[in-house]
């Protein structure tokens, strides 16, 4: 079975349900592309040597993302042995993963040689940081909604990596809805939504959010249709800066408030990616 499947049920397993399936399906498919097109370029023994640079990057940063509100919970622990098991890790592997993941959490982990050392390797297959980072989301949800110090190491490392922030803020709204709407469909499959937990969770469930025009794009953004790039990124920026649930939260805002404020995040991330994507912006 080729890395790619592996990895991809490995991150459909911690995903959860059939929409983690689809999900780990197409990571999976995303890492056999790359490795396939770069097939011809590339000898055996090189894919052996990325695909194992990959494997031990990700288990390091799992660790320096653990570790980085000062204590790895078992929630954390068990979605790294989730990921071994699903890659059919053999005993020695095994080790090999729980070592990184242990090198990962030290205070003196040199994280930026373990960067550069991944992004040379991976440069022919740059799908593979987007899968780094969301096996990394992974590891900062595992345990709940990530504490403070938690997300600024995700965006330092996502800035290591070359992704820029609006870039990686899209990837982690994503990423939120989809886990939004797993725990919705579970919580109705269980009878018990999240007000049914005295509203100390309500702020989670996933409002519909609908971008249903490029004209409305522009709208929620504040912009004229023929705004330019530059002012298309700063009105995103400024907006996000204003409405994030993460920044809010340190205001000791209610949770009523927080949802508005997590749903409007949702409106204007959805409302730049269709610009994006209709104007080619990068």
């Amino acid at each position: 079975m080729m890395f790619g499947k592996l990895f991809g049920a490995a991150f459909g397993f911690m995903t959860g349900g059939p929409l983690g399936a689809l999900m780990g399906a197409a990571v999976g498919h995303a890492i056999d592309q790359g490795a396939q097109k770069s097939a011809e370029a590339e000898t055996s023994g090189d894919r052996e040597r990325i695909q194992g640079v990959f494997t031990a990057t990700a288990f390091q940063l799992m660790g320096h993302i653990a570790k980085a509100d000062g204590r790895v919970s078992e929630r954390q622990i068990a979605a790294a042995r989730a990921v071994m098991d699903h890659l059919r890790l053999n005993a020695a592997q095994r080790r090999a993963a729980i070592d990184c993941f242990t090198e990962g959490k030290q205070s003196g982990f040199a994280v930026d040689a373990v960067i550069d050392a991944f992004q040379g390797a991976c440069r022919s297959q740059p799908g593979w940081r987007q899968q780094l980072l969301e096996l990394l989301l992974n590891t900062a949800y595992a345990d709940g909604d990530p504490s403070p110090p938690t997300y600024a190491r995700l965006v330092a490392i996502a800035e290591q990596l070359g992704m820029v922030h609006l870039q990686f803020e899209a990837l982690h709204t994503l990423f939120r809805t989809q886990r939004w709407a797993q725990q919705s469909r579970q919580s109705g499959a269980s009878g018990s939504g999240w007000a049914g937990q005295n509203g100390r969770e309500s702020h989670r469930r996933r409002p519909t959010t609908a971008v249903n025009s490029l004209g409305e794009a522009y709208r929620v953004l504040g912009l004229p249709s023929d705004a330019g790039p530059d002012q298309v990124k700063l009105a995103y920026r400024r907006l996000i800066g204003k409405h994030h649930p993460d920044k809010l939260t340190a205001k000791g805002i209610s949770p009523t408030e927080l949802a508005q404020a997590t749903e409007k995040t949702r409106q204007l991330t959805a409302a730049y990616e269709r610009i994006r994507e209709a104007r080619g912006l990068t």
